[in-house]
């Protein structure tokens, strides 16, 4: 079975091919949905929900964005658009079989290149993210390109538990290794075991690029446009230098340490809690989720209305919220990266870590700073981060 749409001819040294897929939300579903939206209650105007009313402030998403947003939820939001968006692009599902002979399906959007010698990159999304963050990236590039002059494959999978891939087992712990080995075992079946494949990430995908560049032969270099892990401070020295605007970001790092990592400490330590009450309101998703969008997003370039609820209605329609946060329960500590590391610095990335300390992780042949941008990168800036990633890519692939 193939799929019509161009990009979409899988590289003949794939081990396995991948069955097409088209997303569509039954009806009922779907009408559910908007059933429990109309009916699902705004908490009553209170001191803390009424400050900085436009968007979000010191004690949270306000209330007037969560009404407005509500109303545009139930009144233009169009669900079918954004369907008929995500299956302009190849999509696919396949089965990949873990170490103990567990099967999991992956999903995957991808643009393949018919060229031989072209660059496979893995994109990993992260938390509260999904794949539709590299839809605007691959986008630009199939107006760009054709699939005969693309110079790369580009594979943005749903990572387990997010979305359109398989959950977690139920019966073992699930930790961040165990999703970089999937996607490891992902790019073999694709065909990439022998040519090697480069990998790029923000946030949680940062973590699955880092473990599966430090582990994997065949990864020959991540890209990260977020170098924050638990113990990055340990790598600061009162010698490195550090610019003014890095200063600033530091400050902004310990600001999200002293009060905006919250809701890390409440998925990491009772996520049963938190799975639970989110999935019971699309409401509680709004602004548990949205709130993120708001405060993690340069102020300039915040992700759209429309593009925020694309996001949480995904979520919503494949209940992965309680599935997608098990990493939060792993402190994720630096592993050494030898191979060609290169780093994307946007001012307003929740954690922008400096250069010099970046510098200590990693083999870093690439380093760009920015002056607009945030924690999503690629919905906020894509051309800007992609420019990056192939900068990067060039120098990676010939290392």
């Amino acid at each position: 079975m193939t799929s019509p749409l161009p990009f979409s001819t899988v590289p003949t040294s794939a081990q396995q091919q991948p069955t097409p897929f088209e997303l569509h939300i039954e009806d009922t579903k779907l009408q559910d949905f908007k059933t429990l939206l109309r009916l699902s209650p705004v908490a009553k105007k209170t001191y803390e929900n009424v400050q900085d009313e436009g968007s979000h402030g010191k004690f949270g998403v306000s209330r007037k964005w969560i009404v407005d947003a509500q109303s545009e939820w139930t009144k233009g939001f169009d669900w079918r658009k954004e369907e008929a968006r995500i299956n302009s692009l190849p999509n696919f599902k396949t089965t990949i079989t873990d170490d103990d002979s567990s099967k999991y399906d992956i999903h995957f959007v991808a643009l393949f290149s018919s060229k031989a010698d072209a660059i496979p990159i893995a994109f990993f999304h992260g938390w509260p993210g999904s794949f539709l963050e590299f839809l605007p990236l691959m986008e630009m590039l199939r107006k760009r390109y054709t699939p005969e002059t693309l110079p790369y494959h580009i594979i943005a999978p749903s990572l387990p538990g997010y979305a359109l891939s398989s959950d977690p087992p139920l019966h073992k712990d699930w930790k961040t290794a165990d999703t970089s080995r999937l996607m490891h075992k992902l790019m073999l079946a694709l065909g990439f075991g022998a040519s090697g494949y480069l990998v790029q990430g923000g946030d949680i995908g940062s973590f699955v690029s880092r473990n599966i560049a430090a582990t994997y032969a065949e990864c020959k270099g991540m890209h990260l446009n977020m170098m924050f892990t638990h113990d990055i401070q340990s790598k600061a020295s009162p010698d490195d230098d550090i610019s003014a605007a890095e200063q600033k970001g530091m400050q902004r790092m310990q600001e999200f340490m002293d009060v905006g990592s919250a809701y890390a400490r409440e998925h990491g330590t009772k996520p049963s809690t938190i799975g639970l009450v989110l999935a019971s309101s699309p409401i509680a998703q709004l602004a548990w989720i949205g709130e993120k969008f708001l405060a993690w997003s340069d102020p300039s370039t915040t992700p759209s209305l429309n593009t925020i609820l694309a996001d949480i209605t995904l979520y919503w329609l494949t209940d992965c919220y309680p599935t997608s946060i098990y990493t939060y329960r792993e402190p994720q500590k630096t592993m050494y990266v030898d191979k060609a590391v290169g780093y994307s610095w946007f001012p307003y990335e929740l954690a922008p870590v400096p250069r010099a300390w970046a510098e200590k992780t990693g083999n870093l042949v690439f380093f760009r700073a920015h002056e607009q941008g945030g924690h999503f990168a690629a919905l906020e800036r894509p051309e800007v981060l992609w420019g990056d990633v192939e900068a990067w890519a060039k120098i990676a692939w010939n290392e």
